[in-house]
Formats: C-alpha cells, sequence, structure tokens
C-alpha cells in the first residue's frame, strides 16, 4: 500500500512563540547596548554617568551633560581635608626656572604669591596691586596659607582656597599646585548661596556654544597653547627681545578673553610685548617638533632624506582634534575639551565669562 504524507506546517502557537522570543532577545540587546554606552559616558575619572540635558547637539563634537551635587575632579579629588592650612615643610616651585633671581626661599614664595596675584586681578577685575593689598590687610599670602597632599599619583600636591572681596562682590579663590607647575586655577564670584537665575544661566550657555560654533579655530590654537604649557609646565617663558619673563597663564586668560568677545584678534587683551614673545614661543616650539619629526622621519627611512610617505603622514599631525563636552554643574559650567589629553574650562554662564582652567592627568 502506498504510504500518503501529509506536509508538515508550524503550529500557530510555536510561531508567535519563536516571534516573542526573538522581540525579547532584539529588546534585552538593545538595552544592553544602551547601558554600555551610558556608563562610559563619565567626568574623567568619576563613576557617574551625565544626565541628559534638554539641549540637542548643535555639531557633532559637542555633547551636553548635568551634576547637580557637588563632585571633586582631580587634582581637587586629593585635597588633604581637615589638614591646617601651611603646616607644611615644602611649597611649590613653579618658578624655578627664575630661581637665580632670589637668594632664599621666601623671595621665590613672594615672587610665586604676586604671580597668583596677577591672575587673581584679572579674573576679579581689579589690579594686582589691589590683590596685593588685600592680602596685606589680612596679613597673610597664598603661599604660606596651602596644605600638601602627598600620595597623589603624580607625585606631591599643593592646594589653596579662600574668598576675596573687592567692593560689594565676593570672589571663590581655588589654586592647586603640583612642584612645577600651576594644574588648576578658578576665581569665581560667590554668589552667597543665591538660587541660580535659571534664565540668566541658561542665555549665558546660549553664548558659550556660540562660541564654539564660530571660534573653532581659534580654539584649537589656544588648546595647543595650553597643551604646551602643561607638557612644558611652562608657567612664564623669557622674552629674550626684552630680557623679561612673561607669564603664560595670565597670557592664556587674556586670550580667552578675547576668543569669548569674539575679537578679531584674539590676543586683544594681551599686551604688545607679550603677544609677541608668546608667538615667538609657539614658533621656536613648532621648529622644535618639526625638526624632531624630519630626524625620525629619517630614521625610519633609514636614509639621508625623509621619505615622501612619512612627510605625508606628519602634515596636520599636530592639528588637535577633540571634542567638547558642556557640563553644568552646581555653580559652574565645565567646558572639557578632549583629544589626546583634557582641558577643562570653568565658564560662569551668569556674568558669561570664564573664570579658570584645570589640567587633567592620565595615570
Amino acid at each position: 500500500m502506498q504510504k500518503t504524507y501529509k506536509k508538515k506546517t508550524m503550529e500557530p502557537h510555536r510561531l508567535t512563540s519563536m516571534l516573542l522570543t526573538l522581540a525579547c532577545a532584539i529588546v534585552i540587546l538593545g538595552i544592553g547596548y544602551l547601558v554600555i554606552v551610558e556608563s562610559g559616558k563619565k567626568v574623567l575619572e568619576k563613576e557617574r554617568t551625565l544626565e541628559e540635558s534638554n539641549y540637542e547637539n548643535t555639531s557633532s563634537n559637542i555633547f551636553y551633560g548635568k551634576i547637580d551635587e557637588d563632585i571633586e575632579l582631580f587634582p581637587w579629588n586629593y585635597y588633604p581635608e581637615g589638614q591646617p592650612a601651611g603646616n607644611m615643610k615644602e611649597f611649590p616651585r613653579f618658578l624655578s626656572q627664575m630661581e637665580w633671581y632670589w637668594d632664599f626661599d621666601e623671595e621665590m614664595k613672594r615672587a610665586q604669591d604676586w604671580y597668583l596675584y596677577s591672575l587673581i586681578g584679572w579674573a576679579g577685575g581689579v589690579h594686582e596691586e589691589d590683590v596685593w593689598e588685600w592680602y596685606s590687610q589680612r596679613q597673610k599670602n597664598i603661599m604660606d596659607s596651602m596644605v600638601m597632599a602627598e600620595d597623589s599619583p603624580v607625585g606631591p600636591l599643593f592646594f589653596y582656597q579662600d574668598s576675596l572681596d573687592f567692593g560689594e562682590k565676593q570672589y571663590e579663590v581655588r589654586v592647586a599646585c603640583s612642584y612645577w607647575n600651576i594644574v588648576s586655577f578658578t576665581c569665581m564670584e560667590d554668589r552667597n548661596g543665591q538660587e541660580r537665575d535659571r534664565k540668566a544661566w541658561e542665555e549665558g550657555k546660549d553664548r558659550l556654544v556660540e562660541v564654539l560654533e564660530t571660534s573653532e579655530e581659534e580654539l584649537a590654537e589656544y588648546f595647543s597653547y595650553m597643551m604646551r604649557l602643561r607638557n612644558e609646565e611652562a608657567v612664564s617663558i623669557f622674552d629674550t627681545e626684552r630680557g623679561e619673563y612673561v607669564k603664560t597663564y595670565l597670557t592664556a586668560l587674556r586670550w580667552l578673553e578675547g576668543i569669548l568677545q569674539g575679537k578679531s584678534h584674539v590676543f586683544y587683551y594681551v599686551p604688545e610685548d607679550d603677544k609677541e614673545a608668546v608667538l615667538r614661543w609657539l614658533d621656536a616650539m613648532e621648529e622644535e617638533e618639526a625638526n624632531a619629526a624630519v630626524f625620525e622621519g629619517k630614521k625610519a627611512a633609514g636614509a639621508d632624506e625623509i621619505s615622501e610617505e612619512y612627510s605625508v603622514l606628519q602634515k596636520g599631525a599636530g592639528q588637535p582634534s577633540y571634542s567638547y563636552q558642556i557640563v553644568d554643574l552646581k555653580d559652574v559650567i565645565l567646558l572639557l575639551m578632549q583629544g589626546e589629553q583634557t582641558l577643562g574650562l570653568y565658564y560662569d554662564p551668569i556674568s558669561q565669562s570664564f573664570c579658570g582652567y584645570n589640567f587633567f592627568y592620565e595615570y
């Protein structure tokens, strides 16, 4: 007898079960991917996911985040709480290249105080002599009021923080130094715990975004300058034309203000002599890097002439490639310029002004 076979068909409930299983798998994978991506968005060392803000990205390299609680980023996460000010055997020596100018530690301390007075004066809108007078009246100074942390991954760190008043305004000053550099500086108007003016905050933030969108080339040059200062620990540079030293971080604050104000000449607020000295120093640094690149190219080519391929690769090698991250902190905005290295700029959206910088070290 010839057997007949029925063509097998999948039962409806099995088909439904498979579709549900597939849908669940897609959902689980999608959620897992989002969790991994979001968990990777942190403010540097802090294990915190940035809260998404109401802004949409206006550019492919501008991102946003918000943290409403007080947090401490490097180097301030190593601040030695409870240690009495001035109770330390050492002090930073970031003007060590000028050491032959003074015979005693006290003279170096005084020079370094004046250096910081100039930064505070610019940020607070007063002369450095006014800052010196404020400290003199209170019979104190910065160098002798620091606290020291020895357990930092980058070596000893020195910290100073205080509230200063000029006229009717108060300013919160925070300084963090390594032995040879000023790692972090802020001088920000202290509004005594007043509730944030939301409208003014958003207006100031909009202005910052506009600057980022319209001044990318100028900010790229500024980023490169600051990274050179960090890597060279060049708190000051010697101007051979005048035989004088230039305060590089004061120049940096002035330069940044020119960018913020949209000046056609970004060195608008930098004295002409200092501007020329900085430009000569930058040219010398670029020439030194170019010579090093040629030397390495010859080594790579094994010949007296640099290979054409290596030359092409070196073109634009020094051009910074970075993204902006605008992070709303409790009382200030932290603008992160992130590339191979990271530069933090503190921006007060209420007064629409930059009020300091912060270097972040990889370790």
